[in-house]
């Protein structure tokens, strides 16, 4: 399961959040989200666990490439 960057990268824009807004929502790092909107960081369950909390509206298959 790898997270769809653009997806993400178009939500924060459209809810005008910060990277730092999305690492509070998330519960990591701006660094591990620096790295997760860069491509560098896949995911782990504390990436994919949090970017669920985050966005609790959007569902998993936008959300994340499944398969």
């Amino acid at each position: 399961m790898r997270p769809n960057i653009p997806l993400i990268k178009e939500e924060l824009e459209r809810r005008q959040w910060s990277g730092n807004k999305l690492a509070m929502k998330m519960g990591i790092s701006r660094m591990e989200v620096s790295r997760l909107l860069r491509g560098q960081h896949v995911g782990g369950k504390k990436c994919i666990g949090g970017l669920i909390k985050a966005f609790p509206d959007i569902p998993l298959d936008r959300l994340f490439f499944l398969g």
